[in-house]
């Protein structure tokens, strides 16, 4: 009887442990553009004249600890286009498309208002470049490149446990990546660049708890 009682204390103890935790699980379509020059006016003005962006899909898991805080955990897809100039000049411009897995653990901050939750995180980002999402089975330690990835969540809850989530993310590389233009007679074989992207998604968002 003893051990009946005490499974059962056990149980509930667990159960309300679980809820505190407040575990979230969602997934979101984004667009975005990268930054490669550096200048975002430039940039949003090139964007809007070459209809060129990034745009890719991701899931999620928010881990609550206490008081808000907690761990958010980030797998995404972004296909990215690169522009190269052949020898400085802008009439030869090359576009290169990039396909990349990130793995981003992030320290993050839930403020519960009513049904709208504003969140905001920050932490490394592990960018994987691949030929295609099945890649990423192939990659090796030295394949995943650290970088920074923050941005912020406002998500409304339809329901207790249903939610749409909007999302601003920015993802910066540590290190140069080098690519090769295959196909395409640019003058130069290879360019590196480091990644600066800034992108928007939405998604649903379910809570477990």
């Amino acid at each position: 009887m003893k051990k009946i009682i005490a499974m059962a204390v056990a149980a509930v103890l667990f159960v309300s442990a679980a809820s505190a935790l407040d575990l979230e699980f969602g997934a979101r379509a984004f667009l975005g553009r990268n930054l490669d020059s550096g200048d975002f006016k430039q940039e949003l003005a090139n964007a809007k004249a070459d209809k060129i962006f990034d745009f890719g899909f991701g899931a999620y898991g928010n881990f609550a600890l206490f008081g808000g805080l907690g761990i958010q955990a980030e797998a995404n897809y972004v296909k990215s286009s690169m522009t190269f100039n052949k020898d400085g000049k802008p009439e030869n411009e090359v576009q290169y498309a990039m396909h990349i897995v990130d793995l981003a653990p992030m320290v993050w901050l839930n403020l519960d208002l009513w049904k709208l939750t504003i969140g905001f995180g920050a932490g490394p980002d592990f960018a994987i470049q691949v030929d295609s999402i099945g890649d990423i089975k192939n990659a090796e330690k030295q394949d995943f490149k650290p970088g920074l990835i923050a941005g912020a969540d406002f998500k409304f809850y339809l329901t207790d446990h249903l939610g749409i989530v909007l999302s601003g993310r920015y993802v910066m590389d540590f290190e140069k990546k080098e690519v090769e233009v295959y196909g395409v007679k640019t003058g130069v074989p290879e360019y590196s660049f480091n990644r600066r992207t800034v992108y928007g998604g939405l998604g649903l968002e379910f809570k477990l708890f």
